[in-house]
């Protein structure tokens, strides 16, 4: 992977430095600017914010962001990390300042589609008269238009399920559920492993991370225009992105690649192996939630089935790969049946997302063509099977007990799974 580039540049000229040495077009750009006249950044005098007024100061960073907008792929995203603050006893809403000032003043310019709130769980103990601790800060995701890049998939979770999705499966997608809307991310509060963090705002790890999953693909660029630490370059790079940056301290840079790059390395490897448990979890969970809804749909069907069968029969429900099932009706001789099922069948494919493959047979035929080892379930209890049992032994009972059962070469022992 080519490394990044770190540049102490005022972000003022983005437009003109991309286009002046051709830089290649960010697909995603991740910032957070700096506060307004709050923080003083190592006095460097062509710092934003500070001893500006607030109208300049949203003039200059909405200018910042309509550049990137302007320099940036067509299916290009922003990621915009900014809070309120208090001054003088005023709150500044400046998340929706920039928003508005950015709509009010361009033609072209970003769409806003989302607002995520980030709890950071923990912060520095600010509070004022007439103002809580603030523990949260705002993300606001922008686009470039409607054709933009958002993998959804890549961030579902398995975790926090309670325990009746066994029971109704249908609810629940296979790949796992997808995120809030409020993201919960501890700030970093130390170094990259080598002491005390001394950047006052560096953005952790994992909320980076989730980003790049979300709004990007390997190999294309991530930009941040206020780079500070460099985490976002950082992490891109690990995460096998190009990754450009630009701040106006020279510090921050040398931190970056003295310190900001290990952590960053450090992290990566210990997640890697973390995402492989994932991976695997999520792929259990898409087989069981499968499985459920291949033996849910069977037992709905055969209910349907029993209510116009009057002889002895027996049902069974065979995988056959992907989202379908094979429901066999199996009985001594051939049934003539005259119900049509076709459309309770494709009412329960459009519920479960199961397509089921209705089959009536005889029993000397099923034996000839079938596996001996089947599981026997009802429908109190589609995640467990009752027992293991041979076909012999359910044909040859004397007893009509099995008649109430549905009999699956599907073997589901539910695992309670964690990301």
């Amino acid at each position: 992977m080519i490394e990044p580039v770190y540049k102490v540049l005022n972000s003022k000229k983005t437009k003109s430095y991309f286009v002046e040495n051709n830089i290649e077009k960010p697909t995603l750009i991740i910032t957070s600017p700096p506060y307004y006249d709050i923080k003083n950044y190592e006095n460097n005098q062509d710092q934003l914010g500070k001893n500006q007024d607030y109208k300049t100061y949203l003039l200059e960073i909405s200018d910042i962001l309509q550049q990137c907008y302007e320099i940036s792929e067509k299916d290009a995203t922003l990621w915009l990390i900014v809070d309120t603050i208090k001054k003088d006893g005023k709150i500044f809403t400046i998340p929706f300042d920039i928003c508005n000032n950015l709509s009010e003043n361009e033609d072209k310019t970003w769409i806003l589609k989302d607002i995520i709130i980030w709890n950071k769980l923990k912060n520095l103990p600010w509070h004022s008269k007439g103002r809580l601790k603030n523990k949260f800060e705002y993300i606001l995701f922008f686009t470039k238009n409607d054709n933009y890049k958002y993998y959804i998939d890549n961030i579902r979770e398995i975790r926090d399920y309670k325990k009746w999705w066994m029971t109704y499966p249908e609810r629940y997608n296979p790949k796992g559920k997808p995120p809030s809307n409020i993201w919960e991310f501890k700030i970093p509060i130390r170094g990259w492993g080598n002491g005390y963090q001394k950047h006052l705002c560096p953005l952790p790890f994992p909320l980076i991370e989730r980003i790049i999953n979300l709004s990007s693909d390997e190999n294309e660029l991530v930009f941040d225009p206020f780079a500070g630490s460099g985490s976002v370059l950082a992490l891109a790079y690990e995460m096998n992105r190009k990754s450009f940056g630009f701040d106006i301290n020279e510090n921050y840079k040398n931190k970056f690649y003295n310190e900001v790059m290990k952590g960053a390395n450090v992290f990566w490897e210990k997640r890697k192996k973390e995402l492989k448990k994932l991976i695997k979890n999520r792929n259990m969970f898409s087989l069981k939630n499968n499985q459920l809804r291949k033996i849910k749909t069977s037992l709905k069907l055969m209910a349907k089935i029993k209510n116009h069968i009057k002889i002895k029969s027996y049902y069974f429900a065979i995988d056959s790969g992907d989202n379908r099932v094979n429901l066999f009706i199996i009985s001594r001789k051939s049934l003539d049946i005259h119900y049509n099922f076709n459309n309770f069948i494709q009412s329960l494919n459009k519920e479960y997302k199961i397509n089921v493959n209705l089959k009536f047979d005889t029993i000397d035929n099923f034996l000839n063509n079938s596996n001996r080892k089947y599981y026997i379930y009802n429908d109190k209890m589609i995640y467990q099977y009752e027992k293991e049992i041979q076909s012999d032994e359910i044909f040859n009972s004397k007893k009509n007990i099995y008649n109430d059962f549905l009999f699956s070469n599907i073997k589901s022992e539910l695992e309670i799974m964690e990301n």
